[in-house]
């Protein structure tokens, strides 16, 4: 789950790619299409730009479905009309494990589609939250990485959003590199 499309290479790419690899199936799940203008009017982002970005970036880890809903980028709820989307694809997927943002992400709508995961996955699925990353978000509470995964594929999926290597720059894809323990798949 992401709330934007960018979000989850940003912070689970990595993981998605190795589950695709092992031969799991993985779905994403995008909470708006990404059009954002700033409070001065400055457009940052069309909608159409970022969902190409969006679609490429997955089909470069492999993933085939991606579900991208219409919740206005900046103001993603942790209301019931999301957490019922999100419930609905989760029930159609039958997920097993549901990746999502940590709920205390400074960046509203990360927060909140992490609380509305949380809700919508509470019967029967395991809820892991990824990070939050510069530059999509930071956190007030600690968060404690139990696992990192890095693979050249999570590069080259952050390099499908191109308007946002305009933006940033190499912040998107600057990570944590080292030894990395991995659970058998």
């Amino acid at each position: 789950m992401g709330a934007h499309l960018d979000d989850i290479e940003l912070a689970a790419s990595g993981t998605a790619a190795r589950l695709v690899n092992a031969g799991a199936q993985v779905r994403f799940l995008v909470m708006s299409t990404s059009e954002y203008t700033s409070y001065n009017g400055s457009h940052f982002c069309d909608a159409d730009v970022a969902v190409a970005e969006g679609r490429e970036a997955a089909a470069t880890l492999g993933v085939k479905e991606i579900d991208i809903l219409r919740f206005p980028a900046k103001d993603v709820e942790n209301h019931s009309a999301v957490v019922e989307s999100i419930n609905e694809v989760v029930d159609d997927f039958r997920a097993t494990m549901v990746f999502t943002h940590w709920p205390f992400n400074t960046h509203r709508s990360h927060a909140n589609t992490g609380l509305a995961t949380i809700a919508a996955s509470r019967y029967d699925n395991s809820v892991v939250m990824y990070e939050p990353i510069v530059p999509s978000g930071r956190s007030y509470v600690g968060f404690r990485p139990q696992l990192y995964i890095s693979i050249e594929q999570k590069l080259q999926a952050l390099r499908q959003h191109k308007s946002e290597y305009e933006k940033y720059g190499e912040h998107l894809d600057r990570r944590r590199r080292g030894p990395i323990a991995l659970p058998r798949l």
